[in-house]
Parts: structure tokens; sequence; C-alpha cells
């Protein structure tokens, strides 16, 4: 099973909306906390997991708040989960050595039935559409940048499920929702894959 859960990035601080966060660069404070009050969500998608489940806080844009703002779900997630002993995480994403918390992780993991959470912003550029593109368009790349978002994380957990936790922007999600909503009836796909947005 493969479940991509999406939120748009918090408040961005360049636009003269309410004062910068000094820890979450390109966020303001207000963005900070709603996130914060967002990752109950993720709280309850780890709790409800199968055993063995792989949540990777992984899918953003070159834009500096999309990496940001999972960084927020990343921290709070790591105090929330702190004492918890089926709940392992990966260490920091380090950007000099990005494969080497990879690797370590997955070799850690074996057969255990622990659900781990990767740290791992990987930017996928079809995250960001250019001006002006269909709304089909957007929504066909978006699924081909997800395509490689799972085919590079299943080189290291090939058979544990996997939740996907991608931060991008509201013209690209919308536009993936619109899509998956004529194609399906819905933004569910089916047991193998399916798509949830917060």
């Amino acid at each position: 099973m493969t479940k991509f859960v999406f939120c748009h990035h918090a408040e961005r601080s360049d636009r003269g909306l309410g004062v910068e966060s000094e820890r979450y660069w390109g966020l303001t404070r207000i963005g900070v906390a709603q996130t914060c009050e967002k990752t109950k969500i993720l709280e309850k998608t780890i709790n409800d997991a199968p055993s063995g489940s792989i949540m990777i806080l992984g899918g953003c844009s070159k834009a500096i708040r999309t990496k940001s703002t999972l960084m927020v779900f990343t921290d709070e997630l790591r105090r929330t989960f702190r004492d918890e002993k089926n709940v392992l995480f990966s260490e920091h994403f380090n950007s000099m050595l990005p494969l080497d918390s990879l690797k370590k992780i997955a070799e850690e993991k074996g057969d255990s039935k622990n659900k781990i959470v990767v740290d791992f912003p990987l930017c996928i550029e079809e995250f960001i559409a250019p001006l002006g593109q269909r709304e089909c368009k957007v929504a066909k790349k978006l699924l081909a940048g997800l395509c490689g978002e799972e085919g590079f994380f299943r080189r290291f957990f090939p058979n544990n499920p996997l939740v996907f936790v991608n931060v991008g922007h509201a013209l690209e999600i919308d536009a993936l929702v619109n899509f998956l909503i004529k194609e399906n009836g819905s933004a569910y796909i089916g047991d193998k894959v399916s798509f949830n947005f917060m």
C-alpha cells in the first residue's frame, strides 16, 4: 500500500502577512502554529498505519517554505513520539551526505515491525508548474513526479507500506484534486494507492 498525503505550505513570510519565524525560514509564526496543529493528522496516520509502515516526510518543491513546512512536521512528530518504542526516526537530514541516514535506517529496520519516520526532504521539480499550463497537464506531471518519488524510496523499503507526506502549492495541489475527481469520481484510487489532502 502506498499513501500520498498532501499539504499546502504554511503561511509565507515574504508577503508581509506576519512576523517571520526565527527557526523555520520563509514561514510566519502563525503559519508555524497552524502547521503544528495539522501535525495531529499525521500523528493519527502513524497510529493507524500497519506495523512496519514507513512515513517519509519527503516531497517538496524548490521553494524554501515547502521544506520549512516539512521541518515543522518532522520536529513536532519527533516531540510527540519521543517516548514511543515502536516508532523510530531516521537521523536528521544531512544535505552533505543525504543517503547515509536513509541507508542506515533501512538497515536498522530489517524485519522489524516498528513504524519508521524518515526525514528526507526530496525536491520534486514537478511540484511547481510553469504558469499557463492546462490543469490536466499540471496534474499528470505531478503524478509523474510522485511515481519518481515512490521509485526512489522503494529501493530502500521494497516491501513496506509507504506513506509519503508532500508539501506543495495551491495551484498544483488543486489541479491534482480536480484531475483525480474527474478521472475516478474521488481522490481515493484503490487498495494499493491512495491520496489524502490536509
